[in-house]
């Protein structure tokens, strides 16, 4: 497949990938939890962002494409931002063909109470 211009780069976590069903954004918008298969998305706590006072990522979630998905097809991930209350990811834009990942962070240098150098972060 063709790659993303470096311009469309950006670094999310991948919180289910082929074969995981019933990834479903749980009540509260942009504050609720991705639920797959009923557990609540591996993961850091995802809540350590202020909300967006004007509530934006509402509004793309009332018509996110990655809101309810049944199952994730070969070739389909869906990821997720650290930052829920603002991050646009596969909630908002549905699945990411796994042949547009291009890489893996080796380390977190924002904000800097944050930073973390290696895997698990």
């Amino acid at each position: 497949g063709s790659r993303l211009p470096s311009t469309s780069l950006f670094v999310k976590r991948l919180a289910a990938l082929p074969g995981d069903r019933n990834i479903r954004l749980e009540e509260g918008g942009g504050g609720g939890d991705v639920t797959i298969d009923g557990q609540r998305a591996a993961g850091p706590d995802r809540s350590l962002c202020r909300d967006e006072p004007l509530g934006l990522i509402d509004r793309l979630l009332e018509d996110g494409k990655g809101v309810s998905i049944d199952e994730l097809k070969d070739g389909e991930a869906y990821v997720l931002g650290d930052c829920k209350a603002v991050s646009v990811d596969s909630r908002v834009f549905g699945v990411l063909p796994t042949e547009n990942i291009v890489g893996r962070p080796i380390a977190r240098v924002w904000p800097p109470g944050r930073v973390t150098f290696g895997v698990k972060f």
